[in-house]
């Protein structure tokens, strides 16, 4: 209830059907934090872990008590001088905890746990799984409690500087005083072997049981189940399916069509002959389930042909200019801007209104600060910051200004580097370098990854297809589905080519070496490094080229020198006697 269930609500609160398109871990972590979703589930999880300890320190209590003693975890420290005293065990505790719930949290954004897993073979949790999660469990229970030890250093250290804030110690002594005496140094937790003991299988049981219900989410939850059984019409809940917005609901209903299409039985047999010849729904199932599919692998396409980039805006529109109508010609007559008729003087109160006016003296002036600075308008209200009494700022004092701001951060990154450069050992500039170039480095296969985000679904949609055409030769009686296979195999291949050519360069990024060519060893790990991001690469690519080859092939021997009465145009013709002379 306190460990396992939150984590569940949570995958399923936030479970997203795209990837997370990031070419580098910086890119992932940035892309990360800019979701809310990050923030609550860091929440939820130090919310979880805080009531494990909890739980924890009763069950300490209630079974501890008459065997090992006390077990030294309540709230307060047991002094009748100061009773108010926080216990530092129970804090190490909780700082621990809340240590594991970010460490968790890290491996979840690194791994894009929150997508969804688009796995169409029914996979199994086995004892495999199990070890999985309880190593895994085990590396960051050790990992990260030396942080939580180093955070309970950090903190006791800056302790002393509360102290020097007024006010701050009549609220702090009753609770902290004691901590500002004693040992200061970093080692202290292991001199309380035992308190190290709990805090460690804490972390480790509540890290394993949120392994262990994310890995079982992870195998269950991507499983395709088969609802169409359940339904008056089958064939026309799945076409609906494939009809929906959400792309996991296409991939169940494709899944489900996979087998549908390739059932070799009478049954199955009767089933496409009715659906292929279905004319009560207008478009037909055919003609609605054709063109989702296309419409599907279509948007995907121009993805790759973008290489993972947004589309581009839509054209602004043109401006229309209207001539003006020819007519007599006349002078412009100029407007008066000034009152027509005699009026008393204005009373000082009045004169003053009217210079805060929209049209005043002083919006003027402080308008023509603003343009100065080239702010934008929702700025120009802030008069003192543009416009002294009397005096204007100039534009190069203004532009010296940001220019001096924009340095901060670059100074402070400056100090820093020539700070480690000069007093840090040689090894550590180097760890931070190397640190650095991996964090901020990107990845060939992240990026060819994220222009094929939905490569299992296009490759069930693939077969899907494929499948159908393939069928239709015999057991489609009007012959609809063959006025769309010539448009449907030029989708295909033009899919397939672009797949190819982006392979082509991507391969291209690593150059042959000559004859006499040495290589360093850096050199030699960096070419092994990018050969390993190549492979991964064309894995991800390979989800789709080598179904849309199975599927082209499937279709040309299928249908053979029928193929000949299709017209297509000359690069598809090209590419697709490849494949007649090939089967």
């Amino acid at each position: 209830m306190l460990v396992a269930i939150p984590i569940v609500v949570l995958r399923k609160s936030y479970l997203s059907a795209s990837r997370t398109s990031a070419s580098s871990p910086a890119k992932t972590w940035q892309a990360a934090w800019a979701k809310a979703s990050t923030k609550r589930s860091l929440a939820v999880l130090c919310v979880s872990s805080t009531l494990a300890t909890a739980m924890y320190v009763l069950l300490a209590y209630l079974n501890e008590g008459g065997t090992h003693g006390d077990p030294r975890l309540s709230v307060f420290v047991k002094s009748k001088k100061h009773p108010r005293y926080l216990n530092g065990r129970l804090i190490f505790l909780i700082i621990n905890q809340l240590t594991m719930a970010g460490g968790f949290l890290v491996r979840d954004i690194m791994l894009d746990r929150y997508a969804f897993r688009w796995n169409s073979s029914q996979t199994r949790f086995g004892p495999v799984e199990l070890v999985q999660s309880i190593i895994f469990a085990g590396i960051l229970t050790t990992t990260f409690m030396p942080v939580a030890t180093v955070i309970i250093a950090i903190t006791r250290f800056s302790l002393p500087i509360l102290y020097k804030i007024p006010v701050f110690p009549l609220f702090l002594r009753p609770f902290t005083a004691h901590f500002l005496r004693g040992s200061w140094t970093v080692f202290l937790p292991f001199y309380h072997l035992g308190l190290l003991f709990r805090a460690w299988f804490l972390g480790f049981t509540t890290v394993v049981t949120w392994e262990f219900s994310e890995t079982l989410f992870d195998v269950f939850v991507a499983q395709p189940v088969k609802v169409s059984n359940l339904s008056v019409d089958p064939t026309v809940t799945l076409v609906s399916g494939v009809s929906s917005s959400d792309r996991t609901f296409k991939f169940f209903a494709l899944s489900e069509l996979r087998d549908f299409a390739t059932d070799p039985s009478s049954t199955g047999s009767l089933r496409r002959t009715e659906f292929f010849g279905n004319q009560k729904f207008l478009p037909t199932l055919w003609g609605q389930l054709c063109r989702e599919i296309l419409l599907l692998l279509g948007q995907d396409y121009q993805l790759l042909l973008r290489r993972g980039a947004l589309p581009p805006p839509p054209p602004l529109p043109v401006a229309t200019t209207v001539e003006p109508t020819a007519g007599p010609p006349a002078t412009p007559a100029k407007l008066i801007d000034k009152p027509i008729f005699q009026s008393s003087k204005k009373s000082p109160l009045k004169t003053v209104l009217d210079s805060f006016a929209s049209d005043g003296s002083f919006p003027k002036v402080v308008e023509a600060g603003a343009e100065v600075a080239h702010l934008p308008e929702a700025l120009k209200s802030v008069e003192n910051a543009l416009v002294k009494p009397g005096l204007e700022k100039s534009k190069g004092e203004v532009r010296k200004t940001i220019d001096g701001a924009k340095g901060i951060v670059e100074r402070t990154q400056g100090a820093v580097s020539d700070a480690i450069r000069r007093y840090a050992p040689a090894w550590v500039g180097t760890g931070l370098s190397k640190t650095k170039e991996w964090w901020t480095e990107e990845r060939p296969s992240r990026i060819a990854e994220a222009c094929v985000p939905f490569r299992e679904l296009d490759a069930v949609a693939i077969d899907v297809l494929s499948h159908l055409v393939c069928a239709s030769l015999k057991e489609d009686r009007y012959g609809v589905v063959q006025r769309d296979t010539p448009k449907i195999l030029e989708a295909m291949l033009s899919f397939l080519t672009a797949i190819e050519e982006y392979q082509l360069e991507i391969n291209g990024r690593l150059q042959p070496l000559a004859d006499d060519e040495r290589l360093t060893s850096e050199e030699a790990v960096k070419r092994a490094t990018l050969q390993m991001e190549i492979d991964r690469a064309g894995e991800s690519l390979s989800v789709i080229c080598n179904e849309l080859k199975e599927g082209v092939g499937r279709i040309v021997q299928t249908f053979g020198d029928k193929l000949q009465a299709f017209k297509f145009p000359p690069h598809v013709a090209r590419k697709l006697q490849g494949f007649l002379d090939y089967c």
